[in-house]
């Protein structure tokens, strides 16, 4: 299906800003990711990032953007393949991942750990 062709309204979830909310705390994440520097990507760590553009809208579009940026990236523009990685896109639960399994991302899920793995709320009690 050409993703230019999808109506923009039907990938709009029916209150936007709850859509936002529940993955802030995932925004590390989503930055990292479509920025293409997601380390130790790993097709376990692929579905949990799909599952967390589930939630925000044009979510698909954000799935095939994040990948193309890593493949160029990495200098394998030839890799990104979206007619292997949209059939995918309907298969998926939307189940929310523990935000613990992105701890090998620099500041974690949210983007507020500490290296000693603190977060920065903990930080300043002490």
């Amino acid at each position: 299906m050409d993703l230019l062709s999808r109506d923009p309204a039907a990938a709009r979830p029916i209150n936007p800003m709850w859509a936002f909310q529940k993955p802030s705390r995932y925004r590390n994440v989503i930055d990292t990711f479509l920025a293409g520097k997601m380390p130790n990507f790993s097709h376990e760590q692929h579905v949990d990032v799909a599952n967390v553009l589930h939630h925000l809208p044009y979510g698909r579009e954000l799935m095939h953007l994040g990948l193309q940026v890593m493949a160029y990236r990495h200098g394998i523009p030839e890799k990104y393949r979206p007619d292997i990685t949209d059939p995918w896109w309907d298969r998926l639960d939307g189940t929310l991942p523990d935000p613990d399994s992105f701890a090998d991302l620099p500041g974690g899920a949210d983007g507020t750990r500490q290296a000693d793995g603190a977060s920065e709320a903990l930080a300043r009690l002490y």
